[in-house]
């Protein structure tokens, strides 16, 4: 289980930088100040990035409006701390090509929503989490490369070492390697050799 600053900690460990940070709110160090500045953006891209059982969350969506253009049925209000929506779910566990449900994001006065053919709605998204206690080994890895990238040019003046491309390497060997991680955590059901040829069509 890690808590947050030793997720900065491991972050400044990519850049070679030993100095600890005791507190992401309340250290007055360079380091924290950088750490705190992008800490929210590199978690949000890093689940938006990858594939995480941990984070995925399956929930009803609050209907907005039926018939709310000529193009869609209803619309939906967009759920609260989603970083990236994954499907609404169609009914079928393992959609083809025919049974995905077709949706688009777009906003209104009161914020985001989605629109959608399919009535009374659910939809699978990944969650921003903000505790650390639930993220699993190979989030926090990636986690912690997406934020020594950011942070890099403010800590090292425009990177004249050249690091960001290397970590940029290793974060996304990071991603495939939890991609595969997240695979294994579930077992599909077996389509029939018809049903697979009839969803790549």
């Amino acid at each position: 289980m890690a808590s947050k600053p030793e997720i900065a900690n491991m972050t400044l460990s990519h850049l070679g930088i030993g100095n600890e940070i005791t507190s992401i709110e309340t250290d007055r160090s360079n380091e924290a100040a950088a750490v705190r500045r992008f800490y929210s953006l590199a978690l949000e891209t890093t689940l938006r990035d990858g594939k995480w059982p941990f984070a995925t969350v399956i929930e009803d969506l609050g209907l907005i409006e039926t018939d709310p253009n000529d193009e869609w049925s209803y619309s939906y209000r967009h759920p609260v701390n989603c970083a990236k929506i994954i499907k609404i779910l169609s009914g079928t566990r393992n959609d083809t090509h025919q049974s995905r449900v077709p949706f688009k994001i777009a906003k209104d006065s009161a914020g985001r929503i989605i629109f959608t053919d399919k009535e009374d709605a659910q939809v699978e998204f990944i969650q921003i989490i903000d505790d650390p206690q639930f993220y699993t080994a190979d989030f926090i890895l990636a986690f912690s490369l997406k934020l020594a990238y950011m942070i890099i040019p403010r800590l090292s003046v425009g990177d004249p070492n050249g690091l960001r491309p290397i970590i940029e390497r290793q974060y996304l060997a990071a991603l495939s390697t939890a991609e595969k991680n997240a695979g294994n955590e579930e077992q599909p059901e077996v389509l029939p050799e018809a049903e697979l040829i009839r969803g790549r069509e």
